[in-house]
C-alpha cells in the first residue's frame, strides 16, 4: 500500500463514496474535482488532500483514479487544459472507474502509452451504498502489469475484480454483460405479465423458467425480491442500464456485428425512460409493461373467456 501514490479525480455521485473507502482503508488521497465546493465539502467531512488541478494531481500520484460520467469528462482531465497527461511520470497509471465508450477508451489508452502511462479501465460495478462498504464488482481492461499494481484498490473497493483483456475490455464487458441483464429483465417482465393475465402464478413462472434455464438462480431471487413485491429497490437506475446499451451498440456498429435483438431491446428501455424517468430503479420496467398494455378483457363478458382445455382466450 505504502508504494501507491493516489489521487482521485471526480467527487459527484459515486465518487465520494469511493474516495472515502479508499482513506478508511489507510490510503493517503488528493482529490480534484471542477466543482470546487464539492472539494470542499468532503474533505470537510471526510478529510483527503485537495488539489487545484488535474496536473497537479498527476504530479504526486503515481496512479491517478477517475470516476466521470462520460469519455468526454475523462478526456479533458487527462488531455485538457493542466491534465493528468502534463503531469504524470512515465509508468503511472489512470485508473477509471467510470462508465465509458470502450472504443474511446482504446484510444485514450493508445495516446497515454505513447507517453509512457498505463490506462486501466474498471467500470465500478454495484450500487453506490456498496462502494463504502468495499463490496464494489470490477471487470478490468489493461496491461497485466499495471492491473497488479493497482490490486490493492480492488481490494479495498471491491469483492470481486477480474481482469478480463487489455485496455477497453473492461468498459465493453461491463456494457455487454448490463445488455444481457436488460435482456433478462424486459423478457422477464412481459413473461410475468403475460401469464398472470393467462392466470398463471409469477412464483411458478420464475421456478419454469429457472428449471428449463432460462432464469438464473440469482436473477429469480431479484425479481421475487423487487419485482413480484414490487418493492423496485435495486439501486440501479434504468438510465444507467441504458446507458449501457447504447454502449453496446456502439460496440456493435464498431465490429460491424448486426443486432437486431440489440436495437428491438434499445427502443424499448428507451420508451420506458421516456415514459417512467431515467432515475426510477431498473426493475420498475414492469410499471412501464402495465402502462402501455390495453386492459384486461371484462371477465364477465361471454365473449371473452379462459377456455380451461385449451388454455387460451376465446
Amino acid at each position: 500500500m505504502s508504494q501507491l501514490r493516489l489521487g482521485q479525480i471526480g467527487i459527484g455521485a459515486l465518487g465520494p463514496r469511493i474516495a472515502t473507502k479508499l482513506i478508511w482503508s489507510g490510503f493517503p488521497l488528493h482529490v480534484y474535482d471542477v466543482m470546487d465546493v464539492s472539494v470542499r465539502m468532503f474533505n470537510a467531512e471526510y478529510g483527503g488532500m485537495m488539489t487545484g488541478s488535474p496536473n497537479m494531481i498527476a504530479q504526486v500520484s503515481n496512479v491517478v483514479i477517475t470516476v466521470l460520467p462520460t469519455e468526454k469528462e475523462l478526456r479533458e482531465v487527462i488531455f485538457g487544459w493542466e491534465g493528468v497527461a502534463k503531469g504524470m511520470a512515465r509508468g503511472g497509471i489512470v485508473l477509471d472507474l467510470g462508465t465509458t465508450d470502450p472504443v474511446a477508451t482504446i484510444t485514450l489508452a493508445r495516446e497515454l502509452a505513447e507517453r509512457g502511462i498505463y490506462l486501466v479501465d474498471a467500470p465500478a460495478i454495484g450500487r453506490r451504498d456498496l462502494a463504502k462498504q468495499g463490496k464494489l464488482k470490477f471487470l478490468i481492461g489493461g496491461e497485466a502489469e499495471a492491473v497488479e499494481r493497482c490490486r490493492p484498490v480492488f481490494d479495498a473497493l471491491g469483492e470481486q475484480a477480474i481482469h478480463v483483456g487489455p485496455a477497453g475490455s473492461g468498459q465493453a464487458a461491463n456494457a455487454l454483460a448490463d445488455y444481457l441483464r436488460a435482456v433478462a429483465i424486459l423478457s422477464a417482465t412481459e413473461t410475468i405479465e403475460i401469464g398472470r393475465r393467462f392466470g398463471l402464478s409469477p412464483d411458478a413462472l420464475l421456478d419454469a423458467g429457472e428449471m428449463l434455464g432460462g432464469v438464473a438462480p440469482q436473477a429469480k431471487e431479484a425479481l421475487r425480491a423487487n419485482v413480484l413485491t414490487r418493492r423496485f429497490d435495486t439501486g440501479i437506475a434504468l438510465g444507467q442500464v441504458m446507458k449501457d446499451i447504447n454502449i453496446a451498440r456502439s460496440l456493435a456498429r464498431a465490429t460491424k456485428v448486426p443486432t437486431p435483438l440489440l436495437g428491438a431491446c434499445a427502443g424499448a428501455w428507451a420508451a420506458a425512460q421516456d415514459q417512467i424517468g431515467s432515475g426510477a430503479d431498473h426493475t420498475e420496467l414492469l410499471r412501464w409493461i402495465e402502462q402501455i398494455l390495453p386492459p384486461e378483457p371484462a371477465k364477465d363478458r361471454k365473449s371473452t373467456r379462459l377456455n380451461s382445455s385449451h388454455g387460451y382466450i376465446s
